[in-house]
């Protein structure tokens, strides 16, 4: 090949949007995957980032990230899985697997007790770890006596995300001047405003009933049932199959995020069990966030986020002066912003619901302690501004922006997109 057909070729593939998709194969290589927003942060790719073009250097850190790992915002799935088992046992019908799986779900259960939604230990690690790689990469800002502002939902473990990730940093830079706030008055900053009410689309119920046509066809009990009860035919007299295999499910995967207790449920389920479930959960979310090719526009609950974050942006390049801007939410919080920020991870879906997850995988997007981080440089002498995105510490692009340096892009020219795209 030529060298100006190289060129010309990797031209056209920079303009072109690719969007990675998600196979079986590669759920299988990490089975914890398949719990979606349950899937304990995996950490970045790769340490290295790209460098930036000749002369800019970071001056701002806009930082949006949701809360660390969780214990399951309401105990009632084990509750549920306990009830069943132990009545079973009360009958002599469970088999040595149900002994076994009774005994973890009463070790979890004990440990979950009125922990309801916390933050736990492994959560508080990861935004350790996250401040720490962030200072890591940018010491040139982070090193510098600065104000950082950062505010967080109300909600307990988005404040004690912020107190750990401020914390590492802190201890980093003692110069640092670090200003905590978690005030409704600043929630519509912070989470998206559910008293928006986008206008429901006729395809949405359609997708609905497919979504529902996965989800139910994914809770077939009877392998389930059969390797934990010795009866089948008298557990079914007062188990509920479906209900006991949705409740191990969140149980299972919800354990990867206490890691400290060693136990793990996964084994319960088979690798295309795990895999069918999953793909129902990820139709679900991207349903109720509107991802979807003609879904009802939920992200649009997050457009003030957005707003917010722009706002700030301008103000301090046109103040000039070094800073970060930290805050920390949720889940459904981050998925809507990925949308409205053009992230190539949440763009591309397909109105196919049973292989949507091939082309928008949340747990890429939103697993504890998600994270977005917009990056700006300035050179000194030059106009533009560049802004480069990172997705859970990982570099990433905005399919429709043009650049000629990616990740890297010009301010006006992102900012562009998003005027156009409201």
């Amino acid at each position: 090949m030529s060298y100006r057909l190289t060129i010309i070729w990797l031209a056209a593939l920079l303009a072109t949007p690719t969007f990675a998709q998600t196979s079986r194969k590669e759920i299988f290589s990490d089975i914890n995957r398949t719990g979606s927003n349950y899937f304990a942060y995996p950490g970045p790719a790769s340490k290295k980032l790209t460098k930036a073009p000749e002369g800019y250097a970071p001056f701002y850190i806009s930082h949006y990230g949701r809360h660390g790992s969780r214990y399951m915002s309401n105990n009632e799935y084990y509750v549920t899985a306990i009830n069943k088992l132990d009545s079973a046992a009360q009958f002599g019908i469970l088999t040595a697997k149900g002994q076994e799986v009774l005994a973890k779900l009463r070790t979890g259960y004990a440990d979950a007790w009125h922990r309801d939604g916390d933050l736990s230990k492994l959560g508080a690690r990861q935004h350790h770890e996250i401040a720490h790689r962030m200072y890591e990469r940018f010491p040139e800002l982070l090193s510098q006596p600065l104000q950082i502002d950062a505010k967080s939902s109300t909600s307990r473990r988005c404040m004690l995300s912020m107190f750990n990730f401020c914390q590492e940093l802190q201890s980093l830079n003692p110069a640092l001047e670090i200003t905590m706030d978690a005030s409704k008055r600043d929630m519509k900053y912070v989470v998206e405003d559910l008293s928006i009410k986008p206008a429901v689309t006729a395809a949405s119920d359609r997708y609905e009933q497919q979504r529902a046509a996965i989800f139910e066809g994914a809770h077939d009990s009877r392998r389930l049932m059969a390797s934990l009860f010795t009866d089948t035919d008298r557990a079914a007299q007062f188990v509920d199959g479906r209900e006991l295999m949705e409740a191990l499910y969140n149980v299972a995967e919800d354990l990867q995020n206490v890691p400290e207790l060693e136990i793990s449920l996964m084994d319960v389920f088979t690798k295309d069990e795990l895999f069918n479930m999953w793909t129902g959960y990820n139709a679900g979310w991207l349903l109720n966030t509107g991802l979807v090719p003609g879904s009802t526009p939920y992200y649009q609950q997050q457009q003030e986020v957005l707003d917010s974050i722009v706002s700030t942006a301008d103000r301090i390049i046109q103040k000039g002066v070094p800073t970060a801007t930290l805050r920390f939410s949720h889940d459904s919080s981050v998925l809507p912003l990925a949308y409205l920020l053009g992230l190539k991870e949440a763009r591309g879906g397909k109105a196919d619901i049973n292989n949507i997850y091939k082309y928008i995988s949340i747990d890429k997007i939103i697993p504890m302690a998600a994270n977005i981080q917009l990056v700006f440089y300035r050179k000194e002498g030059a106009a533009d501004v560049l802004v480069k995105f990172l997705l859970n510490e990982n570099e990433t692009t905005v399919p429709a922006v043009k650049t000629n340096c990616p990740p890297y892009y010009r301010w006006q020219d992102v900012k562009n997109l998003w005027t156009r795209e409201k």
